[in-house]
């Protein structure tokens, strides 16, 4: 993992742990990808609609990027100041 995913990964959860009580790994990294592919840095391209898209994913991925959605540009820059912070 390079260093702006650790960052994404602190940034989904941190936001996660603000809404759930248990936070499943599943859903941090269905958060810090979404992340990056606001920040088109993702491994897999397009990764918000093909996961939203997936036949056994689809549900977690609605629920979880769902619930990021309205916070995408603060979470996006929230990981960028915590990726220069630590270069």
């Amino acid at each position: 993992m390079n260093d702006l995913a650790k960052a994404a990964d602190a940034t989904a959860r941190e936001f996660l742990a603000g809404i759930y009580r248990n936070v499943k790994e599943f859903d941090v990294t269905l958060a810090r990808n979404a992340i990056l592919d606001c920040l088109f840095c993702a491994e897999e391209p397009d990764f918000i609609r093909d996961v939203g898209d997936h036949p056994l994913h689809a549900a977690d991925a609605r629920r979880v990027i769902g619930r990021m959605a309205p916070h995408m540009v603060d979470l996006a820059g929230r990981t960028l100041s915590g990726w220069r912070a630590a270069a």
